[in-house]
């Protein structure tokens, strides 16, 4: 049985890691599951919960932009209805999700920060027959007082869902191993089309996009992101009015590095 090598835990988490004392805690990890992360973009960033739904194979997290990766878990549950409305039975296997449990590796399965929770809310319901139900659930999976002390890299974020049942059982899932890329100034793009042809010099320059340039981008090109600096490149004039790497590649440690210390 996992143990988990938590300090401070919700209390449901802590039961389910303590099974073997609490007989009504649940550890068979096929009851609930992580079929993976929702791939949010512009026209779909209010994720559904389905099997046909996109997923990520690794999330990006850009820190020029973002401090925090919060991701949206699609989760399912495999418990069979209990539910009987003509014995006048209430349903029990319906879940109460409460949070997440990540660990935070490097690829080579070293620890990078102290093992945490998550807080995250939400129902799944019973299985029907032999179809799990799924629901969507937020969790960061790099909270902003982590995500400065990670460096520029790749880590694996492993994730396990918990919550408690409504017949007052505590369920976790499945663990998910899921890549994430830590990087700065990788997620702003540089296209010919953004490019200021007025300014002075050979240089790369981006124009200085307003506000509604900015959405009209956004809205002409379906492949951006929901939050800038998590997962998709925005390109140039999305952010040129506000970050001086946005301006010019040369300014931009990730395609100059010479232009950092």
């Amino acid at each position: 049985m996992r143990r988990l090598p938590f300090k401070t835990l919700l209390a449901v988490g802590a039961a389910c890691l303590s099974a073997g004392l609490l007989p009504s805690c649940a550890t068979n990890d096929s009851m609930m599951f992580i079929t993976g992360v929702y791939f949010r973009k512009f026209g779909a960033c209010t994720p559904k919960a389905d099997f046909a739904a996109p997923t990520l194979a690794k999330g990006t997290l850009d820190l020029t932009f973002a401090t925090e990766y919060r991701a949206a878990l699609i989760v399912g549950n495999q418990i069979v209805q209990r539910g009987s409305r003509e014995r006048v039975r209430t349903e029990t296997s319906r879940v109460e999700l409460k949070g997440a449990e990540v660990t935070l590796e490097n690829l080579q399965g070293g620890s990078l920060v102290d093992s945490f929770s998550s807080t995250g809310t939400g129902f799944v319901n019973p299985s029907s027959g032999t179809d799990p139900a799924l629901t969507i659930m937020y969790a960061s999976l790099i909270p902003a007082s982590v995500s400065a002390k990670l460096p520029i890299g790749t880590l694996v974020a492993k994730v396990r869902v918990f919550g408690t049942t409504l017949g007052g059982q505590d369920v976790q899932s499945g663990e998910l191993a899921f890549p994430i890329d830590i990087c700065r100034g990788c997620l702003v793009s540089y296209p010919a089309s953004a490019r200021d042809l007025t300014a002075d010099g050979a240089a790369y320059q981006c124009k200085q996009a307003t506000d509604g340039m900015a959405v009209a981008t956004a809205t002409a090109d379906a492949d951006q992101p929901c939050d800038l600096g998590i997962d998709i490149q925005a390109p140039c004039t999305a952010c040129s009015g506000l970050y001086a790497v946005c301006q010019s590649p040369s300014m931009n440690c990730f395609y100059t590095p010479d232009a950092c210390p």
